[in-house]
């Protein structure tokens, strides 16, 4: 308060006693640490003897090799969730079943789904993502083992609920891990991109092995070995021991005599700048950075630095259900059920248009190939139009991509063409292909960060249901009227998912 008694008595024309011997203050302030500098060492890494590493050639080859090896769990997940429509066909051959036993796979499917969503928040919280994707890895590759033999068809439903449940396991911690990466929207993109690329690739090698007159069975044995692959390299990647920084930046008001009260936000601290915030001023200039702090002439960096507290320890800590939390959020609910109804229209398309083109465009064998063009072009879209998408806007980008894929939808349905339809179906991959990866995006973006593991989690596991249920309800109408039911189906799950964009909330108006 020295300074404020000095600037009024100068006011008014009189200065204190001895003021002509205190140092002048200087004309401009005194440097401070720049933005950049105070970011870099706000978030390098402390060690334990209280120095702050930056990132090495080490780290970042760390970095690219899990960010790898999550591109090729979800290229595994790809492959194993198209190859079953391909292969459907030469099941019902072989077992002398319906449409609608058939897609009991689906079911058996979606309860590994459903287990792992609820059982997925737990699980990450108590053993860190590191495991849980190994787990999830080594659920889907014994699943995959196991169909080899192929056992009576009762065992098949059974077989890929466990399946599912690693599957949707490996989706999840994936979605989490590259969420949180620099740059997520992109890479996002490039991570369901890859998904796209098992799932294009698998109908081509699918449809080639089966109709080689090989046991259709026997085609499992590939991706066991795949599978087994993907363990590995999560294992090297994740080491077995990764676990996500789900810490929330904690809020204060602060309040200085003559300056409103201000807000800041607590980060970790490395110890370097922890020493920052405790130094004693000793110089005039010193003295004159801590006392413009009352006449509010420190800049907002420098107030959050001056007002830390070492001791975060002494705060009361909050409990409270993470899962609970992640479920009261209206971003967390609404993009759970857009991506459960999305992955189901993908899944649907993927699995049940080679049936629709035999059954009702006089398609042959080699229609398989068409499902392999719907999955490239979903691959394709999830690249090309990233930069589309940032420039319009993510919202408004989903609006359209979802509308004019309705459009041609229609013309699937009522165009009796089989070349027509298969370079239509191509082209809805391509505009569906950046829904799934969007809503994460945005999720990521409109939800407290402690919570972004659970969502997404939950998001991801959540969504993999609809995979199975909506599969399943399509071959259930195909027994009952015609693989046709196929288009109204697809009809109506973009419709839904374009009203349920609507109501998940604008990622500019983003909760902290």
């Amino acid at each position: 308060m020295s300074t404020m008694l000095h600037l009024e008595g100068a006011m008014h024309g009189k200065l204190p006693h001895g003021a002509d011997s205190l140092p002048s203050p200087p004309l401009t302030p005194p440097p401070t640490l720049s933005l950049d500098r105070a970011a870099s060492v706000m978030t390098a890494p402390a060690q334990q003897d209280g120095t702050v590493t930056f990132a090495t050639k080490a780290d970042k080859w760390d970095t690219r090799l899990k960010e790898l090896s999550c591109d090729i769990s979800l290229v595994i997940a790809g492959w194993g969730d198209a190859s079953a429509g391909p292969l459907i066909p030469y099941m019902q051959a072989h077992y002398k079943i319906s449409y609608e036993v058939v897609s009991m796979l689906f079911v058996g499917q979606a309860v590994g789904f459903l287990v792992a969503a609820l059982a997925n928040s737990w699980l990450t919280h108590r053993l860190g993502l590191g495991k849980v994707i190994v787990i999830g890895a080594a659920f889907q590759a014994v699943a995959y083992a196991l169909l080899i033999p192929a056992f009576p068809f009762p065992a098949f439903p059974v077989i890929y609920a466990f399946g599912g449940f690693g599957m949707a396991l490996q989706d999840a911690q994936a979605n989490v891990y590259i969420a949180g990466r620099p740059n997520a929207e992109a890479k996002l993109g490039y991570l369901h991109a890859s998904y796209g690329l098992g799932a294009a690739v698998v109908p081509l090698a699918a449809t080639a092995f089966a109709s080689s007159g090989i046991l259709f069975a026997r085609f499992y044995a590939i991706s066991a070995g795949l599978a087994f692959i993907n363990i590995l390299l999560l294992l090297y990647g994740f080491k077995f021991s990764y676990v996500v920084d789900v810490s929330e930046p904690l809020s204060e008001t602060i309040e200085a005599p003559g300056v409103p009260p201000v807000t800041v936000l607590e980060e970790r601290l490395s110890s370097e700048a922890i020493e920052l915030q405790d130094i004693v001023p000793t110089t005039p200039v010193d003295k004159w950075d801590r006392n413009g702090l009352e006449a509010g002439q420190i800049d907002a960096q420098t107030l959050d630095t001056r007002f830390r507290r070492a001791n975060e320890a002494s705060r009361p800590a909050k409990k409270s259900n993470v899962m609970l939390d992640a479920l009261k959020t209206r971003a967390t609910v609404f993009i759970s059920v857009f991506i459960l109804l999305y992955v189901g229209a993908e899944v649907s398309m993927g699995g049940w248009i080679v049936t629709f083109l035999i059954d009702n465009r006089n398609g042959g064998p080699d229609a398989g190939y068409v499902a392999s063009g719907f999955w490239f072009g979903l691959m394709i879209g999830r690249i090309i139009l990233n930069p589309l998408t940032i420039r319009v806007g993510e919202k408004r980008a989903l609006y359209g991509y979802l509308s004019v894929a309705l459009a041609l939808e229609f013309a699937i349905w009522f165009a009796n063409s089989l070349v027509g339809n298969a370079v239509v179906v191509a082209l809805i991959g391509v505009l569906i292909g950046p829904c799934y990866p969007v809503a994460i995006s945005v999720l990521t973006k409109v939800i407290p960060r402690r919570l972004h593991a659970t969502s997404i989690g939950f998001c991801a596991s959540f969504g993999q249901i609809g995979a199975a249920v909506f599969p399943f309800a399509v071959g259930a109408l195909a027994q009952r009227f015609s693989p046709a039911a196929l288009q109204p189906v697809m009809v109506v799950l973009f419709a839904i998912q374009a009203g349920l964009w609507w109501l998940v909330p604008n990622p500019q108006r983003k909760k902290e």
